[in-house]
Order: structure tokens, then sequence, then C-alpha cells
């Protein structure tokens, strides 16, 4: 898995600087005040999830509006994300095997671009807040028992990246820290996505 995910990344990020540097001196995108687009990339455990939770993969979708009379955009989001899960997870004692957390989000995000529009790399700070529905579940081996919890909280996010304006479209890459108020801890990750928006 973790080669899988360093080998997607990798590749994910290669195709992107290729399409930005063939498209160096394109017209950006249009003046439209809404965008569609999705994201998909590696997410990264951090603080006490990544004690029990491996390198894992989100994919979502996304719509952003500009409004006319302020410098910021708006954003809102849906991202699942799934990650392997360590065999001590559980607390109860019981050590499991096929385990996985899978996260579903829905963020309200606030946009900051900086530079000039024009620009054809520009760079950006998002934040947000939002609802996750986390789920883990795993199977105890040599039995046909599955240990399960969810919860549905809330979160926030913070981070950044850089926008590339392509011919009719744009990709972007980012780095998130979201930070869920699950009990006893919160559940810290972060997300680097490869996406677009058109």
């Amino acid at each position: 898995m973790h080669r899988f995910l360093g080998r997607f990344v990798i590749g994910a990020g290669a195709l992107l600087i290729a399409a930005t540097a063939h498209a160096q001196g394109t017209a950006g995108s249009s003046g439209r005040p809404f965008k569609l687009g999705g994201a998909l990339g590696a997410t990264v455990p951090l603080g006490d999830f990544s004690d029990d939770a491996d390198l894992g993969f989100h994919l979502g979708g996304l719509v952003e509006y500009k409004p006319a009379s302020v410098p910021v955009n708006l954003r809102g989001e849906l991202t699942y994300h799934r990650n392997g899960l360590g065999a001590d997870a559980f607390q109860e004692g019981a050590n499991i095997t096929d385990g996985h957390v899978s996260m579903f989000s829905f963020i309200a995000n606030v946009f900051f671009p900086f530079g000039d529009a024009a620009s054809t790399a520009r760079p950006y700070a998002i934040t947000g807040l939002g609802l996750y529905h986390v789920s883990v579940v795993g199977d105890i081996p040599g039995t046909d028992d599955t240990r399960e919890r969810s919860s549905t909280d809330f979160g926030i996010n913070l981070g950044g990246g850089f926008t590339f304006n392509l011919s009719g479209f744009e990709t972007f890459v980012e780095a998130r820290y979201h930070s869920v108020f699950t009990n006893d801890s919160n559940t810290s990750f972060m997300p680097i996505s490869f996406g677009f928006k058109f």
C-alpha cells in the first residue's frame, strides 16, 4: 500500500507538472462565477490517529463560487477517505485483521487566492468547517466477529496550495491539515491532493 501510494503521488505530480508546462502562455479559465471539480490523493494520518491507521487515499468532488464583490471564493466539498487499520486499533483488547477507517466529509471552505489572476501558477490558502462521518471496522481473526464503531463529528481544516491555469480549466495541488473533534482525542490527518476545476 505504501509503495503504491508513493508511486501514485509521484506519477500524479509528474502529470500535473507536464500539463502545466505544456500550457504556459495559454489563456486562463473563464470568468464564470461557479466551477465544478474533483480531487484525489494520499491521506496521511497524524498524531494519535497515526498510531492506529496506515497511509490511505481519498477522492471527492467540489463546487466553487466566486462572489463578484469580495476577493475570496467559497468552496463546498464532499470527500471520501479510507485508511488501513492497525491490529490494536480497538481498545477492547482484541487484535483485528482486514480493518479500515473510512470517512465521509461534508465541508464548507473559504478560499483565498493570492497574486495576479492572469498568472499561470497562483498560490492560495484555504480553511473551513465541516461534518465528518468516521467509521472504523475490523475483523477478529479466527472468528466470524466484526468490531465496528462510528460517529459523526464537526471538524476544521487549514492549508494551502497552487492552482495552474490551463486552456479552459484549472488544475491544483494542495495539502491541508484536518482535525475532527472525535471522542477521547481528535482524529487528525493531512490529505495531499491533485485536482481539477472547470
